[in-house]
């Protein structure tokens, strides 16, 4: 991993940092803050901490999954793309995706699940990188392949803040609060964070903040269903 994208990826962390932080906080139980992708539980612990919150996460790497129980998160390991989580419906408060839709081809069944464990009111923070950041629309402009979606790469899946934003609103059960981002290139971190915040569209990370406005069936498995209807194939069934 190049050292510019190393530095963009701290960014993104501080900036989710900053917004769990600044959540407002639920009155009486203990909060529960979900982290999808939790990795090794280090970020999960601190953005639990950040609001004294019960720490939860899902994992598909076993050794990462044990390290994340070490530091004393309730970790379950799976495949995102074929289970449900394993929680209640509205058990959680916080829910974090952040750098995990990029890589999966079924986003329908692990949003509708984000959407299903998040209590009504609960917050979702979304993070992908950017299709349509400043340096992948030069790429584009000069013919050549965006950096977020590469045919050798990890990611399958390509967002603007736009169609995040709207992936996210889809049916009405959330509602977007804030969509920002974070990173800049060219522009080394801390020098990009000015334009991120005046051109979001073209920031590196695209980030979306979501309130959970109602409980409703999911609008996302409701398209998948569509699609078989109308004889088209998608990579999930239902």
């Amino acid at each position: 991993m190049s050292a510019r994208c190393t530095e963009v990826l701290e960014e993104t962390h501080r900036l989710v940092f900053d917004i769990v932080r600044g959540l407002p906080r639920a009155n009486g139980a203990e909060p529960r803050l979900l982290d999808v992708g939790c990795w090794d539980g280090e970020t999960t612990q601190r953005l639990a901490n950040a609001i004294g919150a019960r720490a939860y996460g899902l994992e598909v790497f076993p050794e990462q999954a044990e390290r994340a129980r070490a530091r004393g998160i309730e970790v379950s390991i799976q495949d995102l793309e074929s289970r449900p989580f394993p929680w209640p419906d509205e058990s959680m408060d916080v829910v974090i995706a952040n750098q995990v839709l990029e890589h999966l081809k079924n986003v329908w069944l692990p949003m509708s699940e984000i959407f299903r464990v998040l209590r009504t009111g609960g917050r979702c923070i979304i993070g992908v990188p950017n299709l349509a950041s400043l340096h992948n629309r030069l790429l584009l402009a000069l013919g050549l392949q965006p950096t977020s979606i590469r045919t050798f790469g990890p990611h399958v899946r390509g967002f603007t803040l736009r169609e995040l934003r709207a992936f996210v609103e889809r049916g009405g059960g959330f509602e977007v609060e804030r969509a920002l981002a974070a990173g800049f290139y060219p522009l080394p971190s801390p020098w990009g964070r000015l334009p991120s915040r005046i051109w979001p569209a073209a920031g590196v990370i695209a980030i979306v903040v979501a309130r959970k406005a109602r409980a409703m069936d999911s609008p996302w498995l409701a398209w998948v269903r569509g699609e078989r209807e109308r004889g088209i194939q998608t990579s999930f069934e239902t």
